[in-house]
């Protein structure tokens, strides 16, 4: 685990982040051009999370090149991740449908219902580092707006950097790699679309409160015991 301390003037910098760079794919790579690609561009977050995850933790060989990335993605959503067209994969399902994929290719990761972005800010941040300490990505969603009424609230984005930028997200899976804690904001770093963003934590819980009932959340993640495989 790296975590490195920065004393300004005023507060101090903490981050914990994972023990290796995360690699980082985006379902923006996938064209139109045929219909299962297209799901896979629109819908396909959920995948990437889950393929990434299993490329980190030495599950699934990485790549070099984008097409052979694109490839392996296509390889798990034909094994059994499957997208509903237009919608994704429902985060109340999402680590049912994870479990079974694992459990069918003799993979060993397991994700966990684990909470939702509910208050508690300190606590949480702390659960998620308890996890980042293990050297385990939090896969993370911000789950779908109530619509009409709330279709215009998103989770601001911001750099690695904590600028702004023009960047938002809504009803997206992503993943944790970091936790910043600077003076008393907390940052939370994660990975989507191919790069690395910051989200002010207490902008995901006011997020939380717009979604369907406990839709956003920070699943668990966590490895069962045995002879590790490479079958996914």
């Amino acid at each position: 685990m790296k975590e490195k301390d920065d004393l300004g003037s005023k507060a101090l910098h903490k981050e914990k982040s994972l023990k290796n760079k995360y690699s980082a794919g985006s379902q923006m790579w996938f064209s139109e051009e045929n219909a299962f690609d297209k799901n896979l561009r629109r819908s396909g977050c959920g995948v990437i999370a889950l393929h990434d995850l299993a490329v980190y933790k030495g599950y699934i060989k990485p790549t070099k090149e984008r097409e052979d990335y694109m490839e392996q993605v296509r390889k798990m959503k034909r094994g059994g991740m499957y997208i509903v067209p237009g919608l994704g994969i429902a985060p109340y399902y999402y680590p049912l449908l994870c479990d079974l994929y694992l459990i069918r290719h003799g993979v060993r990761l397991r994700v966990g219902w684990g909470h939702t972005a509910r208050n508690q800010l300190r606590k949480k941040a702390a659960d998620i580092k308890a996890l980042l300490d293990k050297d385990y990505p939090v896969i993370f969603t911000a789950g779908p707006r109530i619509p009409f009424l709330f279709k215009d609230k998103v989770i601001p984005m911001y750099s690695q950097d904590l600028k702004p930028t023009k960047q938002t997200v809504k009803s997206h899976y992503m993943t944790v790699v970091g936790v910043v804690e600077d003076g008393d904001e907390i940052w939370i770093k994660a990975a989507s679309w191919g790069y690395i963003y910051c989200m002010k934590l207490k902008d995901m819980v006011s997020y939380s409160k717009y979604a369907y009932p406990l839709t956003t959340r920070f699943y668990n993640i966590y490895e069962k015991k045995g002879r590790k495989s490479h079958g996914c």
